[in-house]
This record gives structure tokens, sequence and C-alpha cells, in this order.
């Protein structure tokens, strides 16, 4: 089953790198799947007096071109049946600038819960058997135990929940963003130091899972360090947990950069010495 709309960015949704953020692309995605309830049948009055959500189990996310502010974009959703089974829904979400070009790819597998309690949503439509594709979200291996990592600790607003008192997919990505910038700052890579080592890193893309509800409000543990370096990507990792219990887990791929030079570079030979211990995998 499939749908599609029109989005437009806004000055609001840049970030810090003057890009439209990656919650930007999610939120519209996110649309798009309640867009896609609605032609089910569950329209969106039902969904906010019922309170119907649709909770993230695992997801993937690629950024291929980037975006500013009044950019008119295309957000193309494909709902199948999880391969998974046990009721849960497969999406596979493409947003596309005014040529046709990919901007983002978007993948979700989900679960539908009417105020907590699971709630079947039965995909049947004359594509309803068509297969899912390729799934590109996994399964993360959990740490090795190879290398140190740093800890930080992130209290969640209770002002980031949804109409069902969740915290949607753009808003659990957001502690991964914040554990990002507190890395960085612990391990010394100050905007200085950045300046004076040429080098900075963009978010290209994700794959995450997540395995229990992130309590509203609390302070939660954020592990970070960094899996691999391949040349001229490295990838982060993130554990998130609250009271000792693990929540969310997230690779992350970064695609380092010369300032200067605004191109792809290696990492190099003093870049690595704030960063090389805590690598897991040479």
């Amino acid at each position: 089953m499939r749908d599609e709309y029109t989005a437009i960015t806004r000055f609001a949704d840049l970030d810090t790198q003057r890009h439209v953020t990656s919650r930007t692309y999610e939120s519209f995605a996110l649309e798009g799947r309640y867009r896609m309830l609605a032609k089910l049948g569950i329209p969106f009055e039902q969904i906010k007096n019922e309170q119907i959500s649709l909770v993230t189990i695992n997801g993937y996310c690629k950024f291929h071109r980037q975006q500013f502010p009044g950019a008119e974009l295309k957000v193309e959703t494909t709902l199948t049946p999880s391969p998974e089974g046990r009721g849960e829904q497969h999406w596979d979400q493409k947003i596309l600038d005014t040529s046709g070009e990919l901007v983002a790819h978007l993948q979700q597998s989900t679960r539908a819960e009417k105020s907590g309690v699971p709630f079947s949503v039965e995909v049947v439509t004359k594509d309803s058997s068509e297969p899912a594709g390729q799934i590109l979200y996994e399964n993360l291996k959990p740490w090795s135990g190879r290398n140190q990592r740093v800890i930080s600790q992130y209290q969640i607003p209770y002002a980031d929940r949804d109409f069902a008192g969740k915290y949607n997919a753009a808003a659990l990505w957001k502690i991964f963003e914040e554990g990002r910038w507190m890395f960085v700052e612990k391990i010394g890579l100050t905007y200085e130091r950045i300046v004076e080592l040429d080098t900075t890193s963009f978010y290209m893309g994700s794959i995450y899972n997540f395995f229990a509800e992130v309590p509203a409000g609390r302070t939660l543990e954020v592990v970070t360090w960094i899996e691999r370096i391949d040349k001229i990507r490295y990838y982060f990792r993130q554990d998130v947990l609250h009271n000792g219990k693990l929540l969310l887990t997230m690779r992350d791929e970064q695609l380092i950069v010369s300032l200067s030079k605004a191109r792809p570079q290696r990492a190099s030979a003093e870049f690595m010495k704030y960063i090389g211990k805590y690598v897991e995998f040479d």
C-alpha cells in the first residue's frame, strides 16, 4: 500500500551545520505513516482520541542530498506486513526533491498500540502480499568490551512527548544526537580544536534498535564509542540505558570532512590521538 504527499522545509529545521536536520526527515516520514493509517480506515480523529501510536522497533535511515529552507520535497510511503510477522508493520519511505533525486531513505518496523496496548493494524489491500524488498535494518551486536567508552547523563524532557504521551523516533534520535555532542566534548574536541585539526564529520545515516519505552523525564545513561574507522568514514555506537536496563542502541555513519576544503578526507594522525582509544575494531 502506498501514499505520497508534499512537505516543505523551514528555517527552523536547520541544524548547527546549516543543513536541514535529520529529525526533520523522520518527522516528515512519521506524517506519512499516520496518513497511511487514515487510508486503512483509521482517521486522524480516531488516532488522536484513542491514542493510537506506531511504536518503533527497528529502523534505518540514510541521507543523500543536503537540503535548505524552502525545499519542496515529496514523501513516498510504502507499507507491507513486517517479514518478522507478529502483526508488525514494515515501512519503506523515500523523500525526493523536485527533480526526483533521492534526498533521504528511511525504513522502520513498528507495532501499533492503542493507549499502550497492542492494537491490530491489518494491511489488507491488493498489494498487501507485495514483498517488502531489501530490509536495511538489522539487530546490532552488543559491545565487545575491547575499547574505552564515554558515559554521559542526559535528562530527556517531558515536553518532547507526543499526543499519546510517548517519545516518537525523532525525539529518541535527539538522545543520540546529544550523545555525540557530549562525546566530542568529553574527549576534548572543542570547536577551536576542530578548526585547528581542519576536521569535522557529517552524519550520513543510522541503523537502530529500540527495546523498551523510555520513561518520561528521567535521567538516562548514554554510552558512546566508535565501532570502527573505514577510510573516510567512522561509525559511532551508542547505548541508552535507564537503571541499568538497555532501552535503545544505534550505529551511525559519519563522513570525515576537511573544513577548509569542504570535501571528504581520511582521519589524520592528530584526529586519531583523540578518538583512537575509543575505537572498538581496528
